[in-house]
């Protein structure tokens, strides 16, 4: 996620250091445009006024396209914001990759720690080595507005890692055995205990 950022703004500050140059050329430049003492129409039959209109389109452009990257990587922070855990309802690929690591959107079930609990939609980038463990299920961490409880931002997403996931496998398997009187409640103590130690 931090190498994404640094490459975003890097192109970021390439994009802008690019527009500056030109528009010093333009303007102060050995061949700068020259405005002054010129009326519309002269400025127009020199090319002149081309120039300011291309270089001013080139810079809306480049700001309309630069703005969604940089929401996604740099989110705008909630004021009075309050924290609250999440569990995942719903996960779907938005077809949006950074670094080739593919932006997600979630539906989540906030849990707040006073009131009821509400739905959201949210979106992050996750590392491609751990997208198959996003799935429905696991539980995040999340900042949202109480005046707009719909716009919140991810903090945290709990993924489990391979040995986790493996552990918690043995674990229901190791509480199964139990259940159907396979191994004794000593048994089961030793082998959970050795389970725990590996995690």
């Amino acid at each position: 996620m931090k190498i994404a950022r640094y490459a975003i703004l890097l192109s970021v500050i390439g994009v802008v250091v690019t527009i500056g140059y030109l528009v010093y050329q333009m303007l102060w430049g050995p061949d700068r445009v020259q405005i002054s003492g010129k009326n519309f129409s002269q400025l127009i039959k020199s090319e002149e006024l081309m120039t300011i209109v291309i270089i001013l389109v080139s810079v809306i452009i480049s700001g309309v396209v630069i703005r969604p990257f940089l929401r996604i990587l740099f989110p705008g922070e909630i004021k009075n914001g309050i924290t609250a855990q999440a569990k995942v309802l719903k996960v779907w690929d938005t077809g949006v990759t950074v670094n080739e690591n593919p932006q997600v959107g979630l539906l989540l079930e906030v849990l707040p720690k006073t009131g009821e609990s509400f739905q959201a939609e949210t979106r992050t980038i996750v590392s491609r080595l751990n997208v198959a463990q996003v799935e429905p299920g696991i539980t995040a961490e999340v900042r949202y507005d109480p005046l707009k409880p719909g716009r919140l931002q991810l903090q945290t997403l709990h993924i489990k890692t391979g040995s986790q996931t493996k552990a918690a496998a043995r674990m229901e398997e190791l509480q199964e055995l139990r259940e159907k009187g396979l191994i004794t409640e000593e048994e089961y103590r030793q082998k959970r205990e050795e389970i725990l130690k590996v995690l």
